[in-house]
């Protein structure tokens, strides 16, 4: 993974947004009266399907590879999470916004842990 601080800034920032997007976007979709099961794949595939939207806007800046696997990673995780968390009780925004946010960085911090110990067995 790229280590100069623009791509390093454009990784946080593109995990960070699409973790509040997705978390939003399941909370909105996913209703107290549905299966956590169903909420969980809804909120996944929501998600997903936004991640593949925002993606064209960060990949041209920050490149393909960098970009794409934690921030569908992130999208995934957040709206499993926000799709179960809405079949339990409603949330408040800023409660959605703040843990979604939380996951991108979660994430991004994830894969740059793996990446680094693949690159230590592997140098």
């Amino acid at each position: 993974m790229e280590r100069r601080f623009y791509f390093l800034a454009g990784d946080v920032l593109s995990n960070a947004l699409v973790g509040i997007a997705s978390a939003w976007l399941a909370t909105v979709i996913v209703d107290p009266s549905w299966h956590m099961y169903a909420a969980m794949l809804a909120g996944m595939a929501a998600g997903m399907g936004l991640a593949l939207a925002l993606l064209p806007l960060f990949v041209g800046l920050f490149g393909a590879m960098e970009v794409m696997l934690p921030v569908m990673l992130t999208a995934m995780t957040a709206g499993m999470l926000f799709g179960m968390e809405g079949v339990m009780h409603w949330l408040s925004t800023p409660g959605e916004l703040l843990g979604g946010g939380m996951i991108g960085l979660l994430v991004l911090l994830l894969t740059y842990g793996v990446d680094a110990g693949m690159r230590g067995r592997n140098a």
